[in-house]
Formats: C-alpha cells, sequence, structure tokens
C-alpha cells in the first residue's frame, strides 16, 4: 500500500465549539467541529506544526 503524505495544518483560532484550521493550499482557515478537530489531532495524515504537547492536552480535555 501507497503510504499517504502528512498534511502539516496550523490551529489559527477557536470560536465556541469550532476551530478554524489553516491549511497549506488554502487562503481562507477551515472550521471544524470538536468532534472532527479531535480525529485529526488523533489521525497519523495531519500534524498540527504550531502547538506543542502541553497546547494539545489542555484544549482537547
Amino acid at each position: 500500500m501507497d503510504k499517504k503524505p502528512v498534511t502539516k495544518v496550523q490551529l489559527v483560532g477557536k470560536e465556541k465549539q469550532y476551530y478554524f484550521i489553516k491549511f497549506p493550499d488554502l487562503k481562507i482557515p477551515v472550521k471544524v467541529n470538536d468532534n472532527l478537530y479531535t480525529k485529526m489531532l488523533h489521525s497519523n495524515e495531519y500534524e498540527f506544526c504550531n502547538l506543542k504537547e502541553e497546547q494539545l492536552k489542555t484544549q482537547v480535555s
């Protein structure tokens, strides 16, 4: 099987239960809900570039 490349994304903001994630090829951040954000954090397909491990734990909790 071919291995998918990792997409580097950035969390640029949060509004209520929504997260705004910046993808490298898009000018406008994508708005995702808490469920999808949590799946992306634990996925091998995405790498959050600007967050430290400590920040990730506090935002998911």
